[in-house]
């Protein structure tokens, strides 16, 4: 009997052990170890740096300022600021060129980094935006970057190219002052078939950014040429804004500066 006893004790240590045993295993195998934490946090450094030197890439067309905006925000985790503004030729609906290129931005260099603005003041001239002080809305989005159509189109056989440039000139200078290190980019409006003196303000406002060291994207490189009639076709009738094929070659040639991929 006392035998029955002791091995009944032995069998039930045995099992207890046992039990004991695979827990303990099982605890162990599933706790990360050390090693295995820190391998993982450098490899997720790993992938973030990568992912970041893949952004700057996408960045290597843009203005040198530019740049280093953006190599500081991927760095420190911050959002820079990005509005684009214009008149009517800027449109803010879901089909516009603005919102191709909002959608690339973000789809390239990720949500996290630009927090984009899209502000059409449809019928303004650059007089109505300094009578109204509607450049205040946009200073006080605080831009890191500003790419500004400067109701060129609109100011055109209303205003006089020399009074537009002055303008234009009022208009920087306070949103400059309320954003020191703003980067500003501007564009033409849309071209317009068979315009004699418009072409000749659009130059013009070139060679001001040029002058001024602003960046200035041409693209009507990307548009038939102003004698071609198909030019028609990418505008609205009224002429007022870009038509579907308008705003997909205004998009196409941004798009491609903003986002700069192999061979670009």
């Amino acid at each position: 009997m006392k035998k029955r006893i002791i091995v009944s004790n032995v069998v039930v240590l045995c099992i207890a052990s046992i039990i004991v045993g695979h827990f303990y295993w099982k605890q162990k195998i599933s706790k990360p170890t050390a090693a295995h934490v820190e391998s993982s946090a450098e490899n997720i450094k790993e992938d973030n740096s990568k992912q970041n030197d893949t952004r700057e890439d996408y960045a290597k067309n843009l203005p040198e300022d530019v740049q280093k905006k953006i190599q500081t925000a991927l760095k420190e985790e911050k959002q820079l600021n990005f509005v684009i503004w214009g008149s009517e030729s800027v449109p803010s609906d879901q089909n516009g060129w603005p919102e191709k290129l909002k959608k690339e931005l973000l789809s390239a260099y990720g949500d996290e980094l630009f927090n984009i603005s899209i502000v059409s003041d449809a019928e303004e001239t650059t007089h109505s935006v300094l009578n109204k002080k509607l450049y205040k809305k946009i200073a006080d989005k605080k831009p890191d970057i500003l790419l500004f159509e400067p109701f060129i189109l609109n100011d055109n056989g209303v205003v006089g190219i020399d009074n537009t440039l002055s303008n234009i000139t009022d208009i920087l200078r306070k949103i400059q002052e309320a954003n020191p290190g703003v980067s500003i980019m501007l564009q033409p409006a849309h071209p317009l078939y068979g315009a004699k003196f418009y072409p000749k303000e659009v130059d013009a406002l070139k060679q001001y950014a040029e002058e001024n060291h602003f960046t200035y994207l041409n693209h009507w490189e990307n548009w038939p040429d102003k004698e071609d009639e198909q030019l028609k076709q990418y505008v609205t009738e009224d002429r007022s804004k870009p038509s579907e094929k308008g705003n997909q070659v205004w998009g196409e040639y941004l798009i491609k500066y903003f986002v700069a991929k192999d061979g670009q």
